[in-house]
Order: structure tokens, then sequence, then C-alpha cells
């Protein structure tokens, strides 16, 4: 490897950075229930959930984000200078 690869190397490795990328999927399942008014129908829903009556599975994904977030420069690639 030449020298000219070196540098070039070290230099791409010293713009390396850490980042933390969240992973955020959505399910969505619609659930009929009778209620007098739409805080009950929530209600009952949010209680029957909780009760394990509704299981979201990949038949219910609907789509995913991923958002990084900047954490730091990555201090251990800068020892390739």
């Amino acid at each position: 490897m030449s020298l000219s690869d070196k540098l070039g190397t070290a230099k791409d490795k010293a713009s390396h950075m850490e980042f933390d990328v969240k992973i955020t999927e959505t399910m969505v399942k619609v659930v009929t229930v009778t209620a007098r008014d739409r805080h009950e129908a929530e209600q009952i829903v949010n209680d029957n959930w909780r009760a394990g009556d509704y299981i979201l599975d990949a038949e219910n994904f609907a789509g995913v984000e991923f958002t990084a977030k900047t954490m730091k420069q990555d201090k251990s690639l800068d020892t390739a200078r």
C-alpha cells in the first residue's frame, strides 16, 4: 500500500462518527366496539389490549422509520492517523 493510500485511509477513518439510530415500527389494528362515547370506546379497547385480547403482529405492520442521532466522533479511529 502506498503512502498516499495509507493517508487516504487514515483520513477516511478520522471522519467516522458514532450514531444512535432509533428504529420505530408502526403496527395498526382497527377494533370495533360499542360504547356511549369516544372516551369509553378507547377505554374498553385499552383495557382489552392490556388483558391480551388484541395481539398485534406482522399482519398489522404499517411502516417503519429510522432516525439517526449523532453521538460523538469515533475516537478509536483517530489512532489510525
